[in-house]
């Protein structure tokens, strides 16, 4: 089972909701839970939790995760293949602001040896976040340092369409090898923040989706 976690104090239940449409097609069985719904369980409980996911055969956990909350018992239980992490750390004022960027420092000794960082790129303290950490990083956003960025939003024939474009070769996770290529991803840009959507996107990529075959 893949376990993967949406870390951030906004933005996760849209990010959640589009990584499930895009999925939708395929036959993963999907598992998306809200941590402050588990953070409580003492270790036997949330081991038999976990448990119970892999009997009914989930292949995809995803947990949304407050990044306050990540020093909670629980999490010294998981490991992660996959974090996304939605914030940046000038969406918080000064005061919150340190304790952010420390926050963010413990979130990476949550992911496995060989898990994955999707990462905001237009985080100002992107630089200090990813000094010494060795996991595979891939960062979306609005500058050209981005391996997923957007060159459109809502400029196509109707006003649902994200242009996005893969900058850089990814790797996946089932060991294809994803080169550059720009593909639609069709969704309500009123509703949705690009952020979401090109976080969303990523996780899908990561994963082996043909993100060019979907219809919706």
């Amino acid at each position: 089972m893949l376990i993967a976690g949406i870390i951030g104090q906004s933005n996760k239940e849209s990010t959640a909701n589009l990584i499930n449409s895009i999925f939708s097609a395929s036959k993963k069985r999907f598992s998306i839970v809200d941590s402050k719904t588990l953070i409580n369980l003492d270790v036997k409980r949330f081991k038999a939790y976990l448990s119970e996911l892999l009997k009914n055969n989930t292949d995809i956990l995803i947990l949304k995760i407050n990044i306050f909350d990540i020093d909670k018992e629980i999490f010294n239980y998981i490991k992660f293949d996959i974090i996304i992490f939605t914030d940046k750390a000038d969406d918080f004022s000064t005061n919150i602001s340190d304790v952010y960027k420390e926050t963010m420092r413990k979130a990476f000794s949550l992911l496995d040896d060989k898990g994955v960082a999707i990462v905001n790129a237009d985080d100002t303290e992107l630089t200090n976040f990813l000094n010494g950490i060795k996991h595979y990083i891939i960062t979306y956003g609005f500058n050209l340092k981005a391996s997923i960025t957007t060159s459109s939003v809502g400029d196509m024939v109707d006003k649902t369409d994200i242009m996005c474009c893969l900058q850089r070769t990814v790797f996946a996770r089932n060991g294809n090898v994803i080169e550059p290529q720009e593909f639609i991803i069709k969704t309500k840009s009123e509703i949705y923040d690009p952020y979401n959507v090109l976080a969303a996107a990523t996780f899908a990529l990561v994963n082996g989706v043909d993100l060019n075959s979907l219809n919706n």
